[in-house]
């Protein structure tokens, strides 16, 4: 497999998942692992995952089969092999059926003793997994959440990342109280995630918290779904500039104000209230009115990126149960 070779084994080390030493091929148009472990989303999926496992556990759900769409490099396919153990069938999807090549491709070589099932497929949101029939116990996704515009390179990893074409969501009709704080995606994944779940089964979604959380709360009831929050983070926002741009251009259209923070200033926060990052003691909520006094819209956060200041965001894995 042609690509640059990277190894991720510091991630679960971080994470305090066993693992032993783990590399990835990061093929054209992947979606880059970062340096720094707190910039990589798939950090904040690990330590996700173990909690997610333990709720599991206490509900005494055998979970055999899972979906992950938009799996990119695999990251997060791995930790669900290294984490739940009983798991039978792995079912991946992307839009890049060559992705989904390098992707398997990890994941064989990253766990080459795991006995479970690889199915990838091509499509958007859980739509390839319904076409098939198939049904999974929970499905994870982290969905792009700005309509692309058509200036985009969608070629690339990071803006691959960062945007979609609207008409996959548009579709669903998402309602405008959704759509003007760029959910419409989030609505659309969470609508056909539910297509694909067995009886009790959970769907998660991973998002940053640009947005007030009652409005998520608000989405999951839309959709029909029972809403908890599984962990809470916080890391500084990568590919800042094109994110801060369409951030804004939804301010300005819709008269919104995404929550972004100054990031140095945040992360003293948490440490001065003793908070771990990620953390499942206290929530997203908390976190928010704690991080008030560094909290800027996202036209304030692009003034500060030009003057290099960087600024962050709450990282959530909401989890709804059919």
């Amino acid at each position: 497999m042609k690509g640059k070779r990277v190894e991720v084994t510091p991630l679960f080390e971080k994470a305090k998942i066993d693992s032993h030493n783990i590399f990835i091929t990061e093929t054209k148009g992947m979606y880059p692992y970062k340096e720094k472990i707190e910039d990589n989303w798939a950090y904040y999926t690990a330590v996700g995952l173990k909690e997610l496992n333990k709720i599991f556990e206490k509900e005494n759900k055998n979970i055999i089969d899972i979906g992950i769409v938009g799996i990119c490099s695999g990251v997060e396919g791995i930790a669900v092999l290294l984490i739940m153990k009983n798991t039978k069938k792995l079912i991946i999807t992307d839009v890049d059926a060559d992705i989904l090549k390098g992707t398997v491709y990890n994941l064989k070589h990253a766990v080459p003793q795991s006995p479970i099932i690889f199915i990838p497929l091509v499509g958007s949101f859980c739509e390839p997994i319904e076409e098939k029939n198939y049904l999974v116990d929970f499905v994870h996704a982290n969905i792009p959440n700005l309509p692309a515009t058509g200036e985009e390179d969608l070629t690339k990893g990071a803006e691959k990342g960062t945007f979609l074409k609207p008409d996959l969501y548009q579709k669903y009709n998402p309602p405008l109280k959704f759509t003007q704080w760029a959910l419409g995606a989030q609505y659309a994944y969470l609508q056909s995630a539910k297509k694909i779940l067995r009886k009790d089964a959970s769907v998660i979604t991973e998002l940053g918290g640009r947005v007030p959380i009652s409005i998520v709360k608000d989405l999951f009831k839309e959709c029909g779904l029972t809403f908890s929050e599984v962990i809470v983070g916080f890391k500084e926002q990568t590919e800042a500039l094109i994110d801060f741009i369409g951030y804004s251009a939804f301010e300005k259209e819709y008269d919104v104000s995404f929550e972004f923070y100054k990031y140095e200033e945040g992360k003293s926060i948490l440490k001065k209230n003793n908070i771990e990052n990620p953390t499942v003691k206290i929530s997203g909520e908390k976190i928010k009115k704690l991080l008030e006094p560094c909290k800027v819209s996202a036209q304030e956060a692009l003034k500060l990126h030009k003057r290099g200041v960087a600024v962050g965001h709450t990282v959530h894995l909401f989890r709804g149960v059919n």
